[in-house]
């Protein structure tokens, strides 16, 4: 259930690690023949399909620094009136971490680690079954396995949701909180008074 941890070298590889990594700067193109979508990594924006499952070839390829394509403001302007309103970054940067683990949680986290979300989040309506995922994940902290029972989704989504959620701050690893000082063995005076 967790995906083997990646070798790394210090250059991202993926176009999901180039956006997480914050290194993609001004207005370019990011491409692969198929698929293409403009980003305007500075104003965290970008512009291409209306659905995510349309840019998901671009998320199957290595990438490099020299993949993103500068465009020029004329170009820029052209492109991005044929291709409507603008979107969030943050829901490519959510999209390539839904892909990265291939069903499998990402490195770093097990399969008894419990997950929960710190907020509601936007769920696409290309993947139905986020909304029940969210929904059990609401309910409080949970395993991948617990949050696949109570949502009725198979685990592979459950997993594929909690790494998108992860990159996108909708969700957090839970850990129990430090259990509360006993009072009654505080120190000092007042302490001692109330112990009588």
């Amino acid at each position: 259930m967790v995906a083997p941890a990646p070798t790394r070298s210090a250059e991202p590889q993926t176009l999901a690690e180039w956006l997480a990594s914050g290194r993609v700067r001004g207005r370019v193109r990011f491409s692969d023949g198929a698929a293409s979508v403009l980003i305007d990594a500075d104003q965290r924006q970008y512009f291409g399909p209306s659905t995510l499952k349309a840019t998901a070839p671009l998320f199957k390829r290595n990438a490099a620094l020299a993949d993103f394509e500068a465009v020029s403001a004329d170009v820029w302007t052209a492109q991005t009136a044929a291709l409507g309103a603008p979107q969030a970054l943050a829901r490519l940067i959510w999209f390539g971490a839904l892909l990265a683990g291939e069903g499998r949680l990402v490195a770093g986290y097990g399969p008894d680690e419990r997950f929960k979300l710190t907020k509601w989040p936007q769920t696409e309506r290309e993947f139905p079954k986020h909304f029940r995922i969210a929904t059990a994940m609401m309910k409080g902290p949970a395993t991948v396995g617990e949050i696949a029972e109570a949502s009725h989704v198979p685990e592979v989504d459950v997993a594929d949701f909690v790494n998108a959620s992860l990159a996108t701050g909708f969700a957090e690893p839970y850990r129990e909180p430090d259990p509360e000082p006993d009072a009654s063995k505080s120190g000092g005076l007042f302490g001692r008074l109330r112990g009588r």
